[in-house]
Parts: structure tokens; C-alpha cells; sequence
């Protein structure tokens, strides 16, 4: 591990650039009318216990400052809706200096309707940063992950009690370190479904997917087909229901992993109050493939996770007009393998592992468009494996923040 080490940054002048930046935003932006347009600038000081996510007894910790930008438009034209975020940070270590690197997220998408009961969307996203994968970051090196991806829905229906929709998806990521090279990948998505409501609060879709995963730096190929059984239920009162089971079927070109299983997600939206909303959701999906149904494109998760069961809770309640509270708990299993990218003639390694994580956090509102907040969230992974350190390792990690931003619309 090459690691270098440089003085401490000083903590104070990024903090009063982004104080002297929030006061003129703020005072610029106060008597103004909203525009669709939005600018801002963001600070905000990380300090991790465990930067690599390595065992605890090679644990070493750091203090990050990240100094963003945020630009923004949504803008509605006649039928359509055109919107647009872009932010940027600079991500600056105390001790580790090899990680200083400048992430980005750059997310266009536009809505589109006809007369003829048509609809859709198009999205492209681009985003690039370090990983949150354990084994990404194991080498100590400033290992960024680079994800392209876009997609196209289209929809038709709305009048009748039927509708249908129709997609396509392509995602790509690639990884910086070339000991990491494996497991770019390169994925692409089909799909196609016939909703109906039947009655009022009531959403039944059936659809089918195709999805083709190619590993070029690995020469494996993975074909996976998904029939898709959902449903929605809104009772009329605080709460939502989601559900959805897949029978997935998945083939390899080069490794013996070809699985047939069910897939799914199940979800629980309850807002008892105006200012009290929780969500609970449970997700059972493999990482080649895997179609997010909110955004329309293909997450892209680790090459050696074969299955992942994740169960997670959000709560959020609205304290006063300006503070807020946001809760949240996790438990994650997975079952891993590194099949597709160990190479010819080496034998495979198993592992599974489970990651319980909380957090908690407060937002203050100090002006309409000035926000500032903290947050504290504690992780631990335990591994049950022969190749422990292959594919996975335990650890723990607390990780405390705090921000600040500011946006002139």
C-alpha cells in the first residue's frame, strides 16, 4: 500500500469561503422570484474511522474536506419537463493524500407526453467517485469508479383501466486501478410490460427483461432473463404497498454459475402525520442486471456478488418549519464469488458476509435557500469464509459530518 502523507489541511479557510459564499448567495437570492434555474455551493468535513473498510487492527482514519458546486434547471416546455443537476466536489484528506480526488454526478432527464395517451422519458446520468464497494477500495489506492448510463421508457395508456410500457437501458463502468480492471463491465437492458387497474387504489403489471452483461477485460458474458410479477396497493389512507417477484434466470459464457431463482421487492410507505414518513423496503436481486425501477437504468454492483438480500428503514420527521430529523437502518447479506473475474484455470472463491448500518442526521433551514446539517452513521461487516481476504472482510467504521449549502434560484 503506497500511501503518502501530507501536513493537515487547514480546516478554517474552506469553511469561511463557504460562509462568506453563503451570506452573499443568500443575500443576493432574498428578495428574488423562483427561477428554474438553480446555482449553489457546498462544504462539507467528513471524518471516517475506517477510510478503507479494512479489518479494524489496519483500520486508519482521516478527515476529508469536500468543497462542491451544484447547477441545476428544471424547466417545463408545453407538455414535456426538461430538468438537470450537475455537482462536482473536491475531496481533500488530511493524512491520505493519494485519495484527493474531484467527484462528480451529472443527471439530465426529460418527460414527454403526446395527445395520443404517449408518454415517456429519456435519461442519461454520468457520475464518477470512489467506491463504495469494500474490495474496490482493499488496494489503498485511489481506485475511482466511472458509471455511464441511459435509458428510454415509453408508455401508453392512461384513459382505460390498461396501459403498456416499453424500454431500453445501457450502463458502463470501469474502474481506475488496473487491479481492479476485471470488473468494468458494460450492460445493457430490455423490457416490456402491460399494466392494469382494476380498481381504484389497485395496480397490477406483468413485463418481461433482458439484460446482456459483458466483461471485457475478463472475456465473460452473462445473459439474464426476468419475468416480472408487481403489484401496488393504496388503501386511500398513510400507506402505500409495493411488491414485486421475478423468476430470473442467468447464463454464463465462461463460468459455471448459471442460476434460475426468484428475485424480488417488497416496500412500505406510511406517512401518519404531515410531518412524520417512514419507508420500509426489502430487496432480494443479484448483481448482474439488476434494473432500477424508479430511475429506468441498470445498477451496477460487485462483479463477485452473486445474491443480495437488503432490508432497509427510513424515517424522516419534520421537528419544526426549519428543522429536520432523518433515521436510518440497514441489514445486507450477500452471497459472493469471484468467478467471473478469477481468470482461466484458477479456482473460485466463496464467501458471504453481513453489513448492519445505522444513521442519523439534522437539517437546519437557516434561510429559504441556505441549509446546514450533521449526521453520525456506524457500520460493521461480520464474513463467514474460507477467503476471507479474497472477497471480503470484516470491519467497522463510524463516519461524522457536517455541511453546509447554499443555492441562488
Amino acid at each position: 500500500m503506497n500511501i503518502t502523507t501530507s501536513p493537515a489541511l487547514n480546516p478554517l479557510r474552506p469553511l469561511l469561503t463557504i460562509l462568506v459564499g453563503l451570506a452573499c448567495l443568500s443575500a443576493g437570492g432574498a428578495g428574488a422570484q423562483t427561477s428554474p434555474y438553480y446555482l449553489g455551493a457546498s462544504q462539507r468535513f467528513t471524518h471516517n474511522s475506517n477510510v478503507f473498510l479494512a479489518q479494524d487492527a489496519t483500520a486508519k482514519s482521516d478527515t476529508i474536506s469536500s468543497t462542491g458546486l451544484r447547477v441545476g434547471l428544471v424547466q417545463p416546455i408545453s407538455r414535456q419537463r426538461l430538468s438537470a443537476s450537475l455537482s462536482a466536489n473536491v475531496n481533500r484528506y488530511s493524512s491520505l493524500s493519494a485519495l484527493n480526488n474531484t467527484d462528480y454526478a451529472l443527471d439530465t432527464r426529460l418527460d414527454w407526453e403526446t395527445v395520443d395517451r404517449l408518454s415517456g422519458n429519456v435519461a442519461f446520468s454520468s457520475r464518477e467517485s470512489l467506491p463504495a464497494d469494500a474490495a474496490a477500495l482493499s488496494s489503498g489506492l485511489r481506485n475511482l469508479l466511472k458509471v455511464n448510463s441511459a435509458s428510454v421508457q415509453a408508455n401508453l395508456g392512461g384513459v382505460t383501466m390498461w396501459s403498456f410500457d416499453a424500454g431500453a437501458a445501457v450502463s458502463r463502468a470501469s474502474y481506475s486501478e488496473a487491479l481492479y480492471a476485471r470488473n468494468n463491465t458494460n450492460q445493457t437492458s430490455i423490457n416490456a410490460g402491460a399494466r392494469v387497474t382494476p380498481a381504484s387504489g389497485l395496480s397490477l403489471r406483468a413485463g418481461l427483461r433482458h439484460a446482456n452483461v459483458s466483461y471485457p477485460n475478463a472475456g465473460n458474458d452473462v445473459r439474464r432473463n426476468d419475468l416480472d410479477l408487481s403489484a401496488t396497493v393504496n388503501p386511500g389512507g398513510a400507506s402505500v404497498f409495493t411488491s414485486r417477484i421475478s423468476l430470473t434466470r442467468e447464463n454464463h459464457s465462461l463460468a459455471d454459475r448459471n442460476v434460475s431463482n426468484w428475485t424480488g421487492a417488497l416496500g412500505w410507505n406510511w406517512k401518519p402525520t404531515g410531518k412524520l414518513s417512514t419507508s420500509l423496503n426489502l430487496s432480494r436481486d443479484s448483481s448482474n442486471g439488476s434494473y432500477d425501477f424508479t430511475s429506468g437504468t441498470i445498477n451496477v454492483g460487485a462483479s463477485n456478488s452473486t445474491v443480495a438480500t437488503t432490508l432497509g428503514l427510513t424515517a424522516q420527521w419534520e421537528v419544526t418549519s426549519k428543522i429536520g430529523l432523518t433515521g436510518n437502518l440497514s441489514h445486507s447479506r450477500r452471497s459472493l464469488d469471484n468467478a467471473l473475474t478469477v481468470g482461466t484455470g484458477v479456482a473460485p472463491s466463496t464467501a458471504s458476509d453481513r453489513t448492519n448500518s445505522l444513521g442519523l442526521s439534522v437539517q437546519y433551514a437557516v434561510l429559504r435557500n441556505v441549509d446546514l446539517g450533521c449526521g453520525v452513521t456506524w457500520s460493521d461487516r461480520s464474513v463467514s469464509s474460507s477467503g476471507v481476504t479474497v472477497l471480503s472482510a470484516p470491519y467497522s467504521a463510524t463516519t461524522y459530518s457536517c455541511f453546509g449549502q447554499a443555492l441562488l434560484r
